[in-house]
């Protein structure tokens, strides 16, 4: 079993390879060992096969060839490069070739990362043996030019101004503290990286923006110093970077809210800026001017010169403080560690971000490696799949479907690599579409995923082919893995046979809370519904009364103008009428109606009776 340390140094090493003049690889070659040159080129072949699903457009053809290529040149039996595959996973790639997704490769990948793991610790051992060989020789050479001397006559004189002013302090101040005035000096300040651990010292933006649980921490840190505004402008700054030429009008808009927020007299161009004066009049002179920096849309050269100079300002101030804070500190000491169901992936693979543009800059986007086929193995895995459904069903609407739709998509994939018949596929694809896409339940849209995605799928359902579901599976599963880290903290808190009935137990007393407030609102709704249908017909029996004699007036009119009448009540029975509909609320509505209405009645025969016996009396005397 590897370690997860050595495997992770290892792989940054074969990220830089090419950037540090393929130090690696050459060592491989020179080494006369062909599994291992074998290894380190499929490796690098595997990363440019990758690269093809986060290209704008896929290109089905091309990812087919290049895995064609990939089994033919370094797994088939009698490959010309072959790197050793065992026959069960050389089966189970050629089994899942036709068609071709992302995760083809990911054991082939293992069984690589376990290979280039013997080349690279021979590599380092080499390495520090032979720095250890070297002898250090301590050389004075002395150099004795006008300017040399210039600068030792300027040294000497600030020597004596500084002795004179420690006599000075300790004339004045005889305290022992006196000895500490020269560090009172503003620009004097000792590193700020001499106090932060040497684990992190190589920390920079980068490094921590690929931890999404601290780049919380280091936000909430800033704005307790008053200098959040340093890293909100370069998130602003990297997300215009990353927005499309294409959108026009939103380029347009980002570019002036950066102009109004961070390039002013307030932030950037001002005192406080983390530019100096120089740097701010190249900026200046690069965007044609302060005011066509505030007009027109802002060039990638400048955004990337401002960025360099936001972001050199963080790492050199304020990321140093953060890194040697004690709660920083103590988060690393607590870091969640792997379930125990996940052992063999607990190795840490870092792969390219799954990204459209590959080769961009480090970001707040990107993730490692480890992280997606970690978490490919506990969606694949029935029991960790089954305790993560419950803990996400806590956190939203949608994302226990999105776990469901993540595993259909992998059956759909699984019934196209079993070579069933068209109509089975097509079947397979309507039933995903219709319970997760375009669902007779409302919503129609049952996952997280943008609207137009969803049209996407339904309008070109026919020409994605075996890809169809490719971007949804994309979208659900960097939706899921935000809550991976969090998911992580709780399962390495409880232990494992406790997980799902403690998940259990607040998912019945999560579904029972919301349950309850639905049923307060309704009963709100219906209280507010019959008080408005009491309060009807009220105020129209009061109308009633006011208007009784105008009725009189009325069916006088009408008897005479017949005509006019029946030309009414034709235009009234061609009037369409309400559609009928039946509730609770306008049945107990109805009931009190006539109950009103019934005793009105008997009240006005109560009334009509007692009149006509009155002037039965009068005419009998």
């Amino acid at each position: 079993m590897l370690g997860s340390r050595g495997v992770e140094k290892m792989f940054q090493a074969l990220c830089v390879d090419s950037c540090a003049g393929l130090y690696l690889t050459n060592f491989c070659e020179q080494s006369g060992n062909k599994l291992w040159e074998n290894a380190v080129n499929f490796w690098t072949d595997l990363q440019h096969y990758h690269e093809l699903f986060y290209q704008d457009g896929l290109d089905p053809y091309r990812v087919q060839r290049e895995a064609q290529l990939l089994y033919s040149t370094y797994l088939f039996s009698s490959a010309r490069r072959s790197i050793g595959v065992d026959e069960e996973i050389r089966r189970e790639v050629y089994d899942r070739m036709m068609p071709a997704f992302e995760e083809l490769f990911d054991k082939v990948e293992e069984h690589t990362l376990n290979i280039l793991l013997e080349p690279w610790t021979l590599l380092v051992s080499r390495d520090k043996e032979s720095f250890q060989k070297v002898c250090v020789q301590e050389e004075v050479r002395c150099i004795d030019s006008q300017e040399y001397r210039e600068l030792q006559s300027l040294y000497e004189e600030s020597e004596r101004r500084l002795k004179q002013v420690e006599q000075c302090g300790s004339m004045l101040f005889p305290s022992p503290f006196t000895l500490s005035t020269p560090l009172l000096k503003g620009p004097q300040t000792p590193d700020s990286w001499s106090r932060v651990s040497p684990n992190y010292r190589g920390y920079r933006l980068g490094s921590l923006l690929r931890h999404r649980h601290e780049i919380g921490h280091f936000m909430s840190f800033l704005q307790n110093q008053d200098a959040s505004i340093h890293l909100m402008c370069w998130l602003d700054l990297e997300q215009y970077r990353r927005t499309s030429q294409k959108d026009r009008v939103v380029r347009q808009e980002r570019s002036s809210h950066i102009a109004t927020k961070y390039l002013n007299r307030k932030y950037f161009f001002g005192s406080d800026s983390p530019a100096t004066t120089e740097q701010q009049n190249d900026i200046l002179r690069l965007a044609g001017g302060l005011e066509r920096l505030k007009i027109e849309c802002l060039s990638n050269p400048v955004i990337v010169e401002i960025q360099d100079v936001v972001r050199s300002h963080i790492e050199k101030k304020w990321l140093p403080l953060f890194l040697s804070t004690a709660e920083f500190t103590e988060r690393q000491k607590h870091q969640p560690k792997p379930q125990a169901a996940d052992r063999l992936s607990q190795h840490v693979y870092r792969r390219r971000r799954t990204r459209r543009e590959a080769g961009k800059a480090e970001g707040l986007w990107m993730s490692s490696s480890k992280e997606i086929l970690l978490f490919r193995r506990i969606l694949l895995n029935p029991v960790t799949c089954t305790q993560f459904q419950h803990f996400v069903s806590l956190k939203g609407d949608f994302l226990e479907n999105d776990v469901l739709f993540w595993l259909e998509v992998q059956r759909y994939k699984d019934l196209c690599h079993s070579h069933s018949d068209e109509a089975t596929i097509q079947q397979k694809i309507s039933t995903i579409i219709n319970c997760f896409i375009d669902s007779s339940m409302p919503p129609a849209l049952q996952i997280d995923i943008p609207p137009e995605q969803a049209q996407h799928i339904l309008e070109k359902r026919q020409e994605l082919g075996p890809y169809i579901f490719r971007e949804a599976q994309m979208s659900v599963f960097s939706e899921l893995l935000k809550f991976w880290p969090e998911f992580q903290e709780l399962s390495s808190s409880v232990q494992e046979e406790q997980l799902l009935p403690l998940l259990k137990e607040k998912r019945i007393k999560h579904t029972a809370r919301v349950r309850r407030q639905r049923r307060k609102e309704e009963e709100k709704d219906e209280r507010r519904r019959t008080q408005e249908d009491v309060e009807r017909p009220e105020s129209s029996f009061r109308e009633e009364e006011e208007t009784d004699d105008e009725d009189e007036v009325e069916e006088e009119q009408e008897q005479r103008s017949g005509k006019k009448q029946s030309r009414t009540q034709s235009r009234v029975l061609l009037t369409p009428t309400q559609p009928l509909s039946w509730s609770y609320s306008k049945y107990m509505a109805a009931l009190k109606r006539e109950e009103v209405l019934l005793r009105r009645q008997s009240q006005l025969e109560a009334s009509f009776s007692t009149a006509s016996g009155g002037v039965r009396a009068c005419n009998m005397k």
